[in-house]
């Protein structure tokens, strides 16, 4: 007979990943219903299709998240081992897009304040469609294939248990690569960020608060901060994770803390409006 699961009140880190989950689920879908009325902008901007995309990618997260949370609850996976993989693969994705989008818009925000420009746009639709899904193929190809193609070896009724495949040099090299371009890229974006503040502050003296210009950089500093706090420490934990395989809940934990990601769109509520309908997306 199979031993039953471990009562949850036993598992700190089962409770501590449910709570994350949920907040997760909550503020996202909360997030995209509010954001919803992005969907009829102006698709030529650049900065709204990115976050358009960033709407996208919160979308095909949200519904992986119940399955994470019962699995956690009932400590049991009675679906096929395929769906876990999905499931599992999806939270990377979600990770690698929003952090690829994030560099984007924030690279964009950093090149118009510097060059004094407007922001970019596409010339037709059909480019910032094209660009979008060139982006889309490219992550929604690479990491299922690896997540199918290299992770395996589930016990019975278990799920998100890879650890076994991180002793193998190979696979710890990439994870030492991505973790390190994790770490560095928001540092190096949050340096040029205080940068920008700096200069405004000294351009517009005490008055430097009452400038739009101002607004728009704090909303470029919640990016971010997002960066630093959600995908940073897991990347940072991470480094010591592909040493020592054997600490995979508290990866997971680290994991789950880059879903809260989500409250990204919750910055851009009650300045987000429609080009349609005449007025500016303040993004």
């Amino acid at each position: 007979m199979t031993e039953p699961p471990p009562p949850l009140s036993s598992s700190p880190d089962r409770i501590a990943l449910i709570g994350i989950y949920m907040v997760v689920l909550m503020v996202g879908t909360l997030g995209i219903v509010l954001m919803i009325n992005v969907l009829k902008c102006n698709l030529r901007s650049v900065t709204t299709v990115a976050v358009l995309n960033l709407i996208v990618a919160h979308l095909i997260f949200m519904p992986t998240i119940p399955f994470r949370i019962d699995y956690y609850i009932r400590n049991r996976w009675d679906l096929p081992p395929q769906m876990c993989k999905i499931v599992s693969s999806m939270v990377h994705i979600h990770m690698y897009l929003s952090f690829l989008i994030y560099v984007i818009v924030l690279t964009l925000r950093f090149y118009i304040f510097y060059k004094r420009t407007e922001s970019p746009d596409f010339h037709r639709k059909l480019h910032s469609l094209g660009a979008s899904g060139t982006i889309w193929t490219v992550v929604l190809i690479v990491v299922p294939a690896v997540t199918f193609l290299s992770y395996g070896g589930q016990s019975e009724n278990t799920c998100f248990n890879f650890g076994s495949r991180m002793k193998e040099s190979g696979v710890q090299a990439i994870n030492y690569i991505i973790s390190g371009v994790f770490i560095t890229v928001p540092i190096v974006l949050c340096a040029i960020q205080v940068n920008i503040l700096q200069s405004i502050t000294k351009q517009y003296g005490a008055n430097f608060s009452s400038q739009q210009e101002f607004w728009a950089q704090i909303k470029s500093l919640c990016f971010v901060l997002i960066m630093l706090v959600c995908f940073v420490p897991y990347h940072i934990f991470r480094l010591h994770y592909v040493a020592n395989p054997n600490i995979e809940s508290q990866n997971e934990i680290f994991l789950a803390i880059t879903g809260l990601s989500c409250i990204d769109l919750l910055t851009f509520v009650g300045r987000g409006a429609c080009f349609s309908c005449g007025r500016t997306f303040h993004l």
